[in-house]
């Protein structure tokens, strides 16, 4: 009987809106039975030792009161007084699958992101933290709500259909956000302040519809007006902050003007003190607290997700050398291996720390709250780690470079041909093979850049600009050198056949990047007469480097 009447429950239609509570017990049980009311009372209620106490309370006020009329207990009065100061709300034992589904949101956002936006320079570094930031309290806003007042009904699917589109707004900007950066036109910074808006207007709805289920219990209706007040304030600012991003303007030739703007800093402090001011609410009223949720599941799985993300960006810089065709060095399969066994630490380092039956209250709720860092330095880590491992083959491929580069560039010194090299073998060719010293030097230098680089370019990777620039510098190299070698004081040879250099070298250090992913950032425009320098060029990807090892290693201080 019990079974049909449980299959019969399940095929309730669903109804629009759905109470987060508990239903009130019945008067026609009023029959005590101990054991059922305290374990009702402690998977229903966000505090177990404060209705403990209210209980005895209670009870004792009540057995006092009935014991001067020689009269039973009114337990059944007990009860329903205890009940209307504390309301039972439903608890999941585990997340639902709507809130699963939320998170593969998160995850397809952090993996797409990550993908499209390089860390290169400070700026980038502090627009990937500022959008993984706004990402995380976004998600960490309506996980709030999901593992506390969530119900089933028309308007929470509604309602959380909402949120989808809000992270895939997310997923639109994400290609493209470059706040901290000048730009003409910042419509879709205003479009995604309305998304932001959005969401918590949204937030508002479903705690107001949570305060009106809860509105006859006196200590659930001060936290939720104060979570209510706090998302209307949040929604009302993103909302004013969207025309206060510049107006695209044009010069006197029509072209629309560069402009910089700070306005997108206001949503990260409101992001952030939104968040705070929920978690504090929930550690002074702990009627609206995590206990009894599935809160720690819910952060954990979260933690996965991130330390599923840092193997995937593991496995891209593996198949970008795989690409590559490079062959497998002892320092390149090392690298690899302290990548994952890194990953691996930090997923023991967690996971084996985690107690959640000591969790009390406002420890769980401080605990959730710190995963905001603690995944800002995750995702840095795992994406830092991740770049050393390109960054440790590039090397690999430079010094194959300097090793075939350095003989010529000595010979420019010193005239000496080593012995037994392949730029002796190319030198010693004129006049039957070369026609001049020139000649068989810009083919050195030629076929040593398409044997080193050019001939593995991987599929994806345009380096035809740079081809070209290669082709083009062996008529210069040849011609000048030529000419310098006629008359060493003929300064205007030996520029153009340093320019032509340069201009090889650069452009074959800027198509070794290319194909591991790697981009230096850009620079102000160069001059029509303005040659390349490749100490100019190699240091810019240095700097990539220096930045990389930097934060990777502040990331991993700040975990630990």
């Amino acid at each position: 009987m019990a079974q049909e009447a449980h299959h019969h429950e399940e095929k309730k239609p669903l109804s629009f809106f759905a109470s987060p509570l508990h239903q009130k017990p019945s008067e026609n049980h009023s029959s005590i039975n101990y054991e059922h009311k305290n374990a009702s009372f402690s998977s229903s209620t966000s505090d177990l030792e404060d209705q403990q106490k209210a209980f005895q309370h209670i009870t004792s006020t009540s057995l006092r009161t009935n014991s001067s009329n020689s009269s039973a207990p009114n337990f059944e009065n007990t009860n329903n007084q205890l009940y209307h100061e504390n309301p039972a709300f439903h608890r999941h034992a585990e997340a639902t699958t709507a809130e699963l589904f939320y998170d593969l949101f998160f995850v397809a956002n952090l993996t797409t992101f990550t993908s499209n936006q390089e860390i290169n320079d400070r700026a980038s570094l502090t627009d990937y933290i500022g959008f993984f930031s706004l990402l995380w309290l976004t998600w960490y806003q309506v996980s709030l709500y999901d593992v506390r007042f969530s119900t089933d009904s028309v308007f929470e699917r509604i309602a959380k259909t909402i949120h989808f589109g809000v992270m895939v707004g997310f997923a639109v900007i994400g290609p493209q956000w470059q706040p901290g950066q000048e730009h003409s036109d910042y419509k879709i910074y205003r479009a995604f302040g309305l998304m932001l808006m959005a969401s918590r207007f949204t937030l508002f709805a479903q705690y107001g519809v949570t305060l009106w289920y809860t509105k006859k219990y006196r200590k659930a209706v001060v936290p939720l007006v104060l979570v209510l007040s706090m998302t209307l304030v949040a929604a009302i600012i993103y909302g004013a902050l969207t025309p206060v991003f510049p107006q695209t303007k044009y010069n006197a030739l029509g072209s629309a003007v560069m402009q910089p703007s700070s306005v997108y800093i206001a949503w990260y402090i409101i992001g952030l003190s939104e968040t705070v001011l929920t978690v504090a609410v929930s550690c002074v009223w702990r009627v609206v607290s995590f206990k009894g949720t599935h809160m720690v599941q819910r952060m954990s799985l979260l933690t996965l997700i991130i330390l599923g993300e840092g193997i995937i960006v593991i496995c891209k810089s593996i198949s970008r050398i795989v690409k590559n065709d490079y062959l497998w060095t002892a320092p390149v399969v090392g690298q690899i291996i302290a990548a994952v066994l890194i990953i691996y630490f930090l997923y023991m380092l967690y996971f084996d720390r985690i107690q959640e039956e000591h969790f009390g209250s406002i420890k769980q709720q401080i605990w959730s709250f710190l995963h905001f860092p603690l995944h800002t330095v995750l995702v840095l880590i795992l994406q830092g780690v991740s770049l050393l491992i390109i960054w440790r083959q590039a090397v690999e491929s430079l010094d194959a470079l300097e090793a075939d580069w350095m003989p010529a560039l000595n010979w420019l010194q010193t005239r000496e041909l080593p012995a037994g090299t392949y730029f002796a073998e190319v030198m010693n060719g004129v006049p039957n093979t070369y026609p001049t010293l020139g000649a068989a030097y810009a083919s050195y230098i030629n076929r040593t850049c398409w044997d080193q680089v050019y001939r593995y370019i991987p599929k994806g990777v345009d380096a035809s600009k740079e081809s070209k620039i290669v082709l083009n510098s062996w008529y210069i190299i040849r011609e000048g050198l030529d000419n310098y070698l006629a008359d060493s004081n003929n300064q205007t040879a030996w520029t153009d056949f340093d320019n032509g250099l340069n201009e090889v070298i650069s452009a074959t250090f800027k198509t070794l990047f290319d194909t591991f992913s790697v981009t230096a950032p850009k620079r102000t425009t160069r001059s029509a007469d303005e040659t390349a320098n490749w100490n100019v060029t190699i240091t810019q990807y240095y700097d990539i480097f220096d930045l990389v090892l930097t934060y990777t290693f502040i990331a991993v201080s700040l975990h630990e």
